[in-house]
């Protein structure tokens, strides 16, 4: 973004929102839009064709939101609003706990980026760009880059062509693409081929113009993001109906197959042995001849058991692949046509509704949550459900409630000393024992108990008495091609219990 005309809608715009409430920010990379209460929303394209910002009445979509860390400005109070660094635009505000905050939107390069600050903390950065720095003393800094972004003002055939002055008239002219944008009519262009928008009145009134056009180009870049799964489907349901053909086409030689296993079963004394081909009548057709391709190595009998079975598995293959061609062909009929509904959508809010609708009526997952700038992806933890009884004031015990808890509860959670149980010769939960401090061993008691646990929770817990081993946990491992849940142990100990559960233990 021109550095001049930025610097001017800072001026324009700064004591506009001084004081203003902050709301919810919203963002759908590239786009970063932030409520200002009273005074509509301060946008910030961070990718090609920006980056570039502005300040628009309405929100630029519905329903996105920025990462969480970032939606602690929702209430914050504008403190102020300046430029730094050329095209770094810092907005400070007093969040509602009472915290000093400050968000660095770098509107240079290729590609821009957007800080929240807490002193000279990163709290946050969503976008490309390289994320600005801020060092103790407040002042921001950020690797610069080659200029970039639509708008170019400048002065031509002595017509101020830029917001050099606030009371005359200007145009912005543009160089190079607008990434799609359609021509404005109000645009036009000169003998080098530069689109020229204008007049303006003011700075805030260029970049809105100029903006809203920069925008429809993000909104297609995040259709295509968010749409290339469904696109993806639509092709891959093509290419998969070309191959249930193929096969259709192949299993249609089952009648072929099944023609030759019948007509060598009809004439088999005519086979000579050891023959790699045979001609011979065709059942079916007697006028006909079969020249039939044999196996010298292998006897008749085996290859026209093997034509039968082969027959059998087209013929049934085909019918298959029919049925589900049927139902390949219906899906990608009725998602192609989705598709052209939403091309045909005439705003960006409509068009996620639509994907919205297409989402769940093809049970398709689109994972278009944002996440920070070099965040890494995080796996999804399993909710941790094992069971857990007080079988003494300074003993617990876990159990596990699946064979993957089972190797999880054994393998991550427990430590070297601490004590391993299981029912011997039966199906059953690992537990393990562990002390809540100290290093000394349990006592028989503890032990008796924890192995009734064990022997509760197997296969033979209806039993009067149940044998249970137990080891320490450093004696455990798994073996080579063990199944979840399988193990291993040395140096076990053999215990007789009741399976019981001791009354009125947590068994959450």
């Amino acid at each position: 973004m021109n550095a001049s005309l930025l610097a001017h809608l800072v001026r324009e715009i700064r004591d506009d929102v001084a004081g203003r409430p902050l709301g919810t920010p919203s963002w759908f990379a590239p786009v970063l839009a932030i409520p200002v209460y009273g005074r509509g929303h301060l946008v910030a394209i961070l990718e090609s064709p920006g980056p570039f910002c502005y300040v628009v009445g309405d929100s630029p979509f519905e329903g996105a939101q920025a990462p969480a860390r970032m939606r602690m400005l929702a209430g914050a109070t504008v403190a102020d609003v300046r430029l730094e660094d050329a095209r770094v635009l810092r907005i400070d505000a007093v969040t509602r706990e009472g915290d000093d905050v400050s968000l660095l939107i770098a509107v240079f390069g290729s590609a821009g980026s957007a800080s929240l600050m807490r002193g000279s903390s990163t709290v946050e950065t969503i976008g490309k760009g390289r994320a600005v720095q801020m060092d103790a003393a407040g002042t921001s800094s950020a690797a610069g880059g080659a200029e970039a972004g639509p708008p170019r003002p400048r002065t031509r055939g002595g017509e101020a062509t830029g917001p050099a002055a606030a009371t005359v008239p200007f145009h912005l002219v543009v160089h190079g693409s607008l990434g799609g944008a359609a021509p404005a009519s109000s645009a036009r262009t000169d003998e080098e081929g530069a689109q020229v928008f204008g007049p303006f009145d003011s700075a805030r009134e260029a970049c809105a113009s100029l903006g809203a056009r920069v925008l429809q180009s993000a909104h297609a870049t995040i259709l295509l993001r968010i749409t290339r799964p469904l696109r993806r489907r639509v092709d891959s349901l093509a290419k998969l109906a070309v191959n249930l053909e193929e096969d259709i086409a192949r299993a249609a030689q089952h009648a072929e197959v099944r023609r030759e296993a019948e007509t060598l079963a009809a004439f088999q004394t005519r086979v000579p042995a050891g023959a790699a081909s045979v001609e011979l009548p065709d059942v079916y057709d007697a006028s006909r001849v079969c020249t039939i391709a044999l196996d010298p190595a292998e006897s008749l009998h085996v290859q026209i058991e093997k034509r039968f079975r082969r027959a059998a598995k087209l013929e049934r293959s085909a019918e298959h692949a029919m049925r589900r061609l049927k139902l390949v062909r219906r899906e990608h009929q009725d998602l192609a046509a989705s598709l052209a509904v939403l091309e045909g959508t005439r705003s960006f809010n409509e068009a996620l509704r639509t994907i919205e609708a297409i989402r769940a009526k093809f049970d398709i997952t689109i994972d278009d949550a944002p996440r920070a700038q070099g965040a890494p992806k995080k796996k999804r933890e399993a909710e941790k459900t094992y069971r857990t009884f007080d079988v003494d004031p300074r003993w617990f015990v876990l159990v596990g409630r699946s064979n993957f808890e089972n190797d999880e509860i054994t393998f991550q959670v427990a430590k070297p000393t601490d004590y391993w149980f299981h029912a011997q010769g039966v199906p059953g939960s690992h537990v393990v024992l562990r002390p809540r401090g100290g290093n000394d061993g349990p006592p028989a008691r503890v032990i008796e108990r924890t192995a009734s646990i064990a022997a509760y929770f197997s296969k033979a817990k209806h039993s009067s008495l149940v044998p249970v081993i137990y080891t320490q946990r450093k004696y455990v491992r798994k073996f080579r091609g063990a199944r979840p849940g399988q193990v291993t142990c040395e140096r076990e100990k053999l215990v007789m219990v009741p399976p019981l559960v001791p009354e009125g233990a947590d068994s959450g």
